[in-house]
């Protein structure tokens, strides 16, 4: 039996919240590039809140967020510098902590028609190699679809020092179908949980979860239901969680998502979410925690709610 794992917040808006430069379409990046000391503080507000696992600051160090000349002039030491900022916080917390290191949407998060498999393998390379001194495990974070999967499940078997590999998938606002027929659960780009359970498969030398995040609250219960019944069916036995967003239902509007900064939703509070995420660990879920939006106040309420289940593996990190 899989032990409880709590993850961190959202990092762009705690770096926002917390002062520091913040723009899109930079995102979490400018604070990497221009006052890595908030860098720092923000991670260790999520550790000192209870995250167990923390994800590297890296998301927006790619091609769609900072440019191509940008990426190929400085990606491999920003991604770098983003590593070693987590794994200073997590050496100095005062509980143990594990450092993911974060394999993002290379050209658009929630776009998937975007992905560009000819330049990806070389792009996640890098970020690997470049991250791979200073992980525990690996997060592949708001994959709107399965192929991307396949070309980071490589990179990480190429350069990825034998670290396990989560896979975290990002829903839309919105699925098909109605009340009479049910919900066909599909991410944006009309890959289906079966065809994750499918990728699982074929990777399942490195991939040992599955994930929703970046997702809205609600349309990851069903989709984790989903999720787990075919894993089990498919005799797979990885670990399943989430990490959801407190963005409004607007991701399917028409615009790029480094155009705009979201406002939060007024309902989520720490309480609130922490009622939803708790429905997910009663259905069986392990690696909980928080996307965009969610703070501190947010992990520490689920670390609080959790604690016996998180200390029963605390002296595992997987």
């Amino acid at each position: 039996m899989h032990h409880l794992t709590i993850l961190d917040g959202g990092m762009g808006k705690e770096l926002r919240r917390i002062g520091a430069p913040f723009r899109q379409p930079e995102w979490s990046a400018l604070a990497l590039m221009d006052a890595p000391e908030f860098v720092f503080q923000a991670h260790t507000n999520f550790i000192e809140a209870g995250a167990q696992t923390i994800i590297t600051n890296n998301y927006a160090v790619v091609p769609y967020h900072l440019g191509d000349d940008v990426i190929a002039d400085r990606g491999a030491a920003l991604t770098c510098a983003s590593g070693e900022l987590a794994r200073k916080a997590a050496d100095a917390a005062a509980h143990p902590v594990s450092v993911a290191g974060s394999l993002p949407p290379l050209f658009g998060s929630y776009e998937p028609e975007l992905f560009d498999a000819v330049r990806a393998p070389a792009l996640y390379s890098m970020i690997v190699a470049s991250l791979a001194p200073f992980v525990d495990l690996w997060v592949a974070e708001t994959l709107s679809l399965v192929s991307e999967l396949d070309v980071i499940a490589e990179a990480v078997r190429q350069h990825g020092a034998g670290q396990r590999l989560w896979a975290a998938f990002a829903l839309p606002d919105h699925y098909s179908g109605d009340d009479k027929h049910g919900a066909h659960i599909a991410l944006r780009s009309g890959d289906t949980i079966d065809d994750i359970v499918a990728a699982v498969g074929r990777h399942r030398d490195v991939v040992d979860a599955v994930l929703f995040n970046c997702s809205l609250p609600e349309q990851i219960g069903p989709a984790l239901m989903e999720l787990t019944a075919k894993l089990a069916a498919a005799g797979l036995d990885v670990r399943t969680g989430a990490y959801a967003n407190a963005f409004p239902d607007a991701h399917d509007e028409d615009y790029a998502a480094n155009s705009v900064i979201y406002q939060r939703r007024d309902d989520l509070t720490a309480e609130a979410y922490a009622d939803i995420v708790d429905e997910w660990v009663a259905g069986g879920a392990t690696i909980i925690g928080g996307c965009c939006d969610m703070y501190p106040e947010h992990i520490a309420e689920l670390a609080r709610r959790h604690a016996s289940a998180t200390a029963e593996g605390s002296a595992t990190s997987d």
